[in-house]
């Protein structure tokens, strides 16, 4: 095994990126050419890989949702490898021709500048011979890896890897289907590949999946200005790099107040960047890919006939269930577009016609969903609403209202809503005011165009009245506006082309318009590069070298536990310590009790379970081994992962003389602990 941690991580993401188009491109290409979706067949190899990814985004999560959670992932394998060797046929059979004047050249520098960007954004830095440095973004990543590790080992659903009361506990309160492609890139990839690296590639093969998503959205909107289509999608994708204006009040807050900060969004209730996104939660942006497909299919299927009407609307159906396990909240935002759209359409008398395809596509939506509804429902936990009203808060101003009452504050909220909302999109702000200006006469005209402005009313609407209650953070308020997000990014490719094309008729700017537009934009690719660098060199800059020796020996004393211990074992690390990253990122095995994936485990169990294994590594004076083997037999533990912090840490000179460690440094021990497992005798 190399010895450099940070070359591992290359070269374990780059071979699972390798093998992820056996779940994100060969099922979405198959099941294209087979019902012929988006007239699939009639495309060149460009636009077909573009379909083939998005297809995959909306069809693969459910498939093998229901193939691995009715069978297992050995069949999971067998159906991938049969949907290849349909792809290897039909690619061989009809050799698909390549357009005289695609810029391949230009993608290939944008696919290879996101691969590079990503890639240095999420693996470790190894700095020297024993420092180790993570992203900030494996704050979330904890969680996600674990997921992936437990789906490989123990199946779909997953048992919950962070909660062991002596027998296994389904993991079913959480939408997971993005995991799932990972697990099963992390099961085909043997040693080659493990959960991390899994999790990494899914994040860039996202980020291709979104920019796939933007060229095949613009040819289906503007199919008459198909001759500008490449000129727009560049537009499009280098628009992915504009955020808002985060970076004045994040510049303030590390120049006049608590020095650095870890990530840029956090000044305020977060509308994250679209590099942010990808890089944090991917599964939200893969659900956003697979709404939008089902919402492309419905406007694809009215002018069809019936037979292949009812043909594409299954495959809406299915983009839905797959959108639901990929993410809830982005889901409840399309869901809630749907119904105020068949509403509108109802009323408006003129496009009636395309009601019954978008009931059929939602029944179908429920019937493929639920399998895994029933799942989610039935882990539910407690009785509380899980979303509830509120306005959306305005950090800078609430820190400043925090003695008023409620009702002022939401008063004081809805006056300050648009700067607030003017910081979080900056660019896309003016550009929101400048295209509804501009066409507020042709609304008619395209389709897409009012479908576009009632989404974005529907994630307005939800991101800022509402928010959500499972967890302290509003996750329905953060990822809610994803959609928005989406069409604020189409309405910018409509004002940047008519900016540098020539004159367009719709969209007059003024000089002053102009400098505004450049300023915005300026400032909002600026954000982003902050963003990118706060989350590669926070943790070196905050926490310095020792904790880069800390991290170094954390992983290198779970590589330890994850070669010599059986897929069984149960590892537990002090439980009080809250996010503990090492264990999250790198501990493959499962944990009596941790709060990564407590999901669904009663709030007063989680804390009792909490305080009792705690006591192992919060003795003091411990003579031997007896008093902490009883705890751990009590408590299912068969090794534990002891760091200089515990104060069970000052006993390991009296304990190593009674039973060898695993693994041992200055920073972490690993010991059997319990009867389950034989201890290393003395020597």
């Amino acid at each position: 095994m190399l010895s450099n941690f940070t070359l591992q991580d290359i070269l374990g993401t780059t071979f699972a990126f390798c093998l992820f188009p056996f779940v994100i491109v060969f099922p979405g290409y198959v099941f294209g050419w087979i019902f012929e979706l988006f007239e699939f067949r009639a495309r060149l190899l460009p636009a077909r890989f573009a379909i083939a990814l998005i297809l995959s985004v909306a069809i693969s999560p459910i498939l093998y949702y229901l193939v691995t959670s009715w069978f297992s992932l050995n069949a999971a394998l067998v159906l991938t490898i049969l949907i290849a060797l349909v792809f290897v046929i039909l690619v061989i059979y009809e050799r698909p021709p390549l357009p005289q004047d695609w810029p391949w050249r230009t993608f290939l520098g944008i696919f290879l500048g996101w691969f590079v960007l990503a890639m240095f954004s999420l693996v470790d830095f190894q700095w020297g011979s024993r420092e180790l440095y993570f992203s900030v973004a494996s704050f979330d990543h904890t969680t996600r890896v674990s997921i992936i590790d437990a789906m490989t080992r123990t199946g779909v659903p997953p048992v919950n890897p962070s909660y062991y009361p002596g027998h296994s506990v389904k993991l079913t309160f959480l939408y997971f289907f993005w995991y799932i492609l990972g697990s099963l890139v992390d099961f085909f990839g043997g040693k080659l590949v493990d959960a991390r690296a899994a999790l990494f590639a899914s994040s860039i093969w996202c980020g291709v999946a979104l920019m796939a998503l933007i060229a095949f959205y613009l040819r289906l909107r503007d199919g008459r200005n198909a001759g500008k289509i490449w000129r727009r999608t560049f537009v499009g994708m280098a628009s992915l790099s504009i955020s808002g204006l985060d970076i004045i009040p994040a510049v303030a807050i590390m120049l006049y107040g608590h020095g650095a900060i870890g990530d840029i969004e956090h000044w305020n209730e977060i509308i994250s960047a679209w590099v942010g996104s990808l890089l944090w939660v991917p599964h939200h942006v893969a659900g956003l890919v697979a709404g939008m497909v089902a919402v492309m299919l419905v406007h694809s299927a009215h002018t069809q006939v019936r037979t292949r009407q009812f043909t594409i609307l299954v495959f809406s159906g299915i983009s839905f269930a797959s959108a639901l396990g990929l993410s809830v909240w982005v889901t409840f935002v399309f869901v809630s577009f749907w119904g105020s759209w068949m509403l509108l359409l109802y009323f408006q008398k003129r496009q009636r016609a395309i009601l019954f395809p978008m009931f059929v596509a939602g029944v179908a939506a429920f019937l493929f969903a639920g399998p895994f509804l029933f799942g989610l429902m039935s882990g539910s936990e407690g009785s509380s609403l899980p979303i509830v009203f509120d306005i959306r808060s305005f950090r800078l101003v609430d820190a400043l209202l925090v003695n008023s009452s409620y009702l002022w504050r939401l008063f004081i909220r809805l006056v300050v809503l648009p700067i607030n909302y003017f910081f979080e999109f900056g660019f896309y702000f003016l550009v929101a005011l400048i295209w509804l200006r501009s066409n507020k006469s042709y609304l008619r005209e395209n389709p897409y165009y009012l479908a576009e402005v009632l989404l974005l009313g529907v994630s307005f609407f939800i991101g800022t009245f509402m928010r959500s209650t499972l967890i302290e953070n509003n996750d329905l308020g953060w990822r809610s506006w994803l959609p928005g997000q989406f069409v604020l990014l189409i309405w910018g490719v409509d004002v940047l082309d008519a900016f540098f094309a020539s004159p367009f008729p719709r969209f007059a700017f003024s000089q002053r318009t102009k400098y505004n537009l450049i300023l915005l934009a300026a400032l909002g690719v600026s954000t982003s590069i902050l963003d990118v660098t706060l989350l590669r060199f926070a943790y070196y800059f905050v926490f310095g070298s020792e904790a880069g020796h800390q991290f170094y020996s954390a992983r290198l004393a779970y590589s330890t536990i994850n070669e010599v211990l059986p897929k069984d074992a149960v590892v537990q690390y002090n439980p009080s310590e809250v996010v503990n990253h090492p264990v999250g990122l790198y501990g493959m095995r499962q944990s009596a009790i941790s709060d990564r994936t407590a999901y669904g485990v009663p709030s007063d169990l989680y804390s009792a379970k909490v305080a009792e294994v705690s006591m192992i590594f919060n003795m003091e004076n411990v003579q031997n081994w007896d008093s902490l083997d009883i705890l751990c037999d009590e408590h299912f533990i068969d090794v534990i992962v002891i760091v200089n912090g515990d104060p069970l840490w000052k006993s390991l000179n009296l304990l190593e003389k009674q039973r060898v460690a695993l693994y041992r440094d200055d920073y972490n021990s690993v010991f059997f602990c319990g009867s389950r497992l034989q201890p290393l005798p003395v020597p």
